[in-house]
């Protein structure tokens, strides 16, 4: 065979074998993706030896037929089939997957971290008022409710001055008062409407532009400096039992269900911990429902489950994950 032929014939092998490399399982693995965590709400979940997208499904969303769900929102696995020890995969907690609720509760245990973009915008309860730096005297133009991009005019309580280019946060307060027990649980409930940077500052009145708008702002609202928190934190599945209830939701929901946020009346002075996962169960005033047609006492059952997104030295903010009955004020978490 001539020379040439023969370095034909090699090159030809080369390249057949360069093709099957390319094809071949071993790069087809999905890179290890940087997730949003200012975009993506849910759970970032890393792949152990074994895991398949079926079963995965059934441990994240109790039924296997929502694969095709998860492999969706994970557009960087290129075959539902290769999926490798090591990669990362989002589980979001959002109402994406269309599942219903199971009949009883499931312990999944998740060893991994939780990320909640929108903390800067939940409420928290506090023993005493955040003390305000000023208080909204209206809309620049003279609107009534005041959203993004409206400019507000603020009157200083002279606590602090304001700083030009610097963010501040609208709020408003409402007292919790809940009898629990014998006892009772009192507290100042701090409800986030709005962020704002100040334009200007002068010797009567500050002016701020409202930057990101959660609620409606209204003409007495307070301002505070920015309250700045964690939006990623490691997940506990089974942290200590802790003796809680549920105070109230966020914006005074009769049903606290589904992603809705509340609060309850421990926190980290009772070693509560953002991304401790909690079981809900009815109230105390029906932990043991009477049966008339079997004469049996039947013990309470879990209906629902949470986590803890942020915590005061005496209370915590929670989201409700899921729901497998109505959940009220006044349920208790363990």
């Amino acid at each position: 065979m001539a020379v040439h032929e023969k370095l034909f014939s090699s090159l030809v092998f080369l390249f057949v074998v360069s093709i099957f490399a390319c094809l071949s399982p071993l790069d087809a693995r999905e890179s290890t993706k940087t997730f949003n965590t200012d975009n993506e709400t849910g759970f970032y979940y890393t792949i152990s030896k074994g895991d398949t997208l079926w079963d995965l499904s059934q441990k994240f969303y109790n039924s296997q037929w929502e694969w095709p769900g998860l492999w969706g929102m994970n557009r960087e696995i290129k075959n539902p089939h290769w999926i490798f020890p090591g990669n990362t995969i989002r589980v979001y907690l959002k109402p994406e997957l269309n599942t219903p609720a199971p009949e009883k509760p499931k312990r999944t245990a998740i060893e991994t971290w939780f990320n909640y973009p929108a903390i800067h915008s939940t409420g928290f309860i506090k023993k005493e008022q955040v003390p305000a730096l000023g208080t909204v005297l209206r809309e620049k133009e003279g609107n009534i409710m005041m959203t993004v991009n409206d400019v507000v005019y603020i009157s200083p309580t002279g606590r602090m001055p304001f700083v030009t280019g610097h963010r501040y946060q609208i709020y408003s307060t409402s007292q919790v008062d809940q009898k629990i027990g014998p006892n009772r649980y009192t507290g100042i409930k701090h409800l986030l409407k709005a962020d704002m940077e100040i334009i200007e500052v002068n010797t009567q009145y500050a002016a701020g532009k409202i930057r990101n708008a959660y609620r409606d702002v209204s003409s007495g609202d307070l301002v505070m400096d920015f309250y700045p928190r964690q939006p990623s934190f490691e997940v506990d599945e089974y942290p200590d039992p802790v003796d809680a209830v549920l105070l109230c939701s966020e914006d005074k929901n009769i049903l606290v269900n589904d992603y809705r946020i509340a609060f309850i009346n421990k926190g980290f002075e009772d070693n509560i911990r953002s991304g401790n996962i909690y079981t809900i169960k009815r109230g105390k005033e029906t932990e043991s429902v009477y049966d008339v047609k079997t004469g049996l006492d039947i013990a309470p059952v879990a209906s629902g489950r949470l986590i803890v997104l942020h915590t005061e030295p005496a209370s915590a903010t929670v989201m409700v994950l899921s729901s497998m009955q109505d959940i009220h004020p006044g349920d208790i978490v363990n």
